[in-house]
């Protein structure tokens, strides 16, 4: 098979940029694979040696070379032409979040073009007024998938649970859909970031990992660690990440009124996943609390089990669909439930080795990538019996 691949490439900081970089080597042993990006001098150069890489303007003139474009698709700017280009020549799609309407109100009315972002919502049938923007609540972001277009245009689509795959086929029942698990490598070693956290030998490192937003409900997880310290004094906070400006003045005055400033720990950006995962090692229990979710798979999750990490996390979307073996669920803003949660395993050292264990072997035994480049080459080869190829 000859395949326009299209997705975010490193440096782009994005986590499907690295979903990418770890699948092509593997997707490549089933495909001759063509790369294209807006840019390609600036993609990895441990990539460009590998892959021929092309302008995306290439390819409206070249499509007939290719049986197939695949497009990776997530909620944020880095997809903006990778999107155009979707709808405009359809393909196979890796949908990463089947709810897109931040990306969307981002491209059309974050770009001053109101118009263009109620034509999306009519057509997705929500059928607004003229005077929808005085009523629009700050949950219709997450309420309001706008995959519409792009789930009604797309030829196959690829998702990552079934929770996903459930929005996608509620929309168009037809749709020749695949859950193909992210792939995620497990991580083995030794933390060497101890000390720059200044935390004892003896300590409980709680952590939160990925940019600080306010919906990675890191407040809520410190008032509840707040409460954990109180039978549990060598417990420690770790953040890992980013905070974005509009969450840097709140987060600091809760570390303050809750008088946490010695046990927490925020290490601000973080530049490369060697690093990321480093932090990652040192953590003994993972929070992922995102809420409200839109369908996503957290990666960040998937990276901890794969460091035998055990998870607290929302029983809610995707995350319901973790191992029970691996992770604790509490529902979702339930701060008496994660506190107990917490609590359960900063006093148990057995029950956290054990759901480490547990997630781990389930990253071993679903998240291979090869096992996911195998997934992807039977899913691209049944699209292309499907339409006979006449598509191109």
């Amino acid at each position: 098979m000859k395949i326009a691949y299209f997705s975010p490439l490193p440096p782009t900081p994005s986590g499907i940029a690295d979903h990418s970089a770890e699948l092509l080597p593997y997707l490549a042993a089933h495909a001759d694979i063509t790369l294209f990006a807006a840019d390609p001098d600036v993609v990895a150069e441990a990539i460009r040696v590998r892959f021929v890489v092309r302008p995306l303007t290439d390819y409206p003139a070249s499509q007939w070379q290719y049986d197939l474009p695949l497009y990776h698709l997530g909620n944020s700017r880095h997809h903006e032409d990778i999107y155009q280009m979707s709808l405009q020549f359809p393909g196979l799609v890796v949908l990463h979040e089947p709810g897109l309407h931040h990306f969307i109100a981002d491209r059309t009315a974050g770009q001053g073009n109101p118009v263009a972002y109620l034509r999306e919502l009519a057509y997705a049938q929500i059928g607004p007024g003229p005077d929808y923007f005085a009523h629009l609540q700050p949950d219709d972001v997450y309420r309001l998938p706008l995959s519409n277009r792009l789930i009604d245009l797309s030829l196959g689509m690829i998702l990552h649970s079934r929770y996903a795959q459930t929005m996608v086929q509620q929309l168009r029942p037809s749709l020749p859909t695949r859950i193909i698990l992210e792939l995620m490598t497990p991580q083995t070693g030794q933390s060497h970031r101890r000390a720059d956290m200044g935390a004892p030998d003896d300590a409980i490192i709680f952590a939160s990992l990925g940019q600080v937003t306010a919906h990675k409900q890191i407040e809520l997880a410190l008032r509840a660690f707040s409460q954990v310290r109180q039978t549990n004094p060598q417990a420690y906070f770790l953040i890992v990440g980013e905070t974005l400006t509009s969450e840097t003045e709140s987060l600091a005055t809760l570390i303050g009124e809750l008088q946490l400033e010695p046990f927490v720990y925020q290490t601000g950006y973080v530049a490369t996943l060697a690093e990321f995962v480093n932090w990652l090692l040192l953590a003994d229990v993972v929070l992922s609390l995102r809420h409200p979710t839109i369908g996503e798979t957290s990666a960040v999750a998937l990276r901890a089990m794969g460091a035998a990490k055990p998870l607290i996390v929302f029983d809610q979307g995707w995350y319901s669909e973790i191992p029970d073996a691996a992770a604790l669920k509490v529902p979702p803003l339930d701060e008496a439930a994660l506190v107990n949660a917490m609590h359960r395993l900063a006093e148990n050292a057995p029950a956290r080795q054990q759901m480490g264990q547990a997630g781990q072997a389930f990253i071993r035994a679903h998240c291979a990538p090869e096992q996911a480049a195998a997934a992807y080459a039977g899913f691209m080869r049944h699209l292309l019996e499907k339409y006979g190829r006449t598509f191109v």
